[in-house]
């Protein structure tokens, strides 16, 4: 039995490739009373002959500094076609503190170094595989929005 299932694990891992995540940017999408929101974009790839049903995105987004400004979980379960890619926004909801160690940051050169990194999990035949996911980047926030925070 145990040779049975050794060898499905074998053929499970040659059937399954792991779909390719890219951070595509990073842009502030609005600033309130409470803070702001940001939102990511990942371009999702998958190389596999079939669609990849995905569970949820978990992710964290983080200054350079690795002062963490935010997190999210994706609201609704979604799915990567076959032999094709997808791209997904990913909400950060970003305190009055967050925006203003992104404001500090930027004072050097109008932008703002950031790493956001996450887990992918799948809904597959072969199991709920995770695929994590980091990226570092930076974006350049609106001037207006650094001359309104002190």
């Amino acid at each position: 039995m145990s040779v049975a299932l050794a060898a499905c694990d074998r053929i499970a891992e040659r059937a399954f490739t792991r779909p390719v995540i890219a951070v595509r940017g990073v842009k502030l999408r609005s600033v309130g009373i409470t803070g702001g929101s940001l939102e990511a974009t990942l371009a999702i790839a998958n190389p596999n002959p079939y669609p990849l049903p995905v569970r949820h995105a978990a992710y964290a987004f983080a200054l350079a500094d690795s002062t963490e400004v935010g997190r999210g979980v994706t609201a609704a379960p979604f799915t990567i076609p076959a032999r094709d890619s997808v791209v997904v926004d990913l909400p950060v909801d970003v305190s009055w503190q967050g925006l203003r160690a992104a404001a500090r940051d930027a004072t050097r050169d109008g932008t703002v170094d950031y790493r956001l990194s996450g887990v992918v999990t799948l809904d597959t035949p072969f199991g709920d595989p995770n695929v994590s996911f980091e990226s570092a980047g930076r974006f350049t926030p609106p001037p207006s929005l650094l001359r309104s925070l002190p």
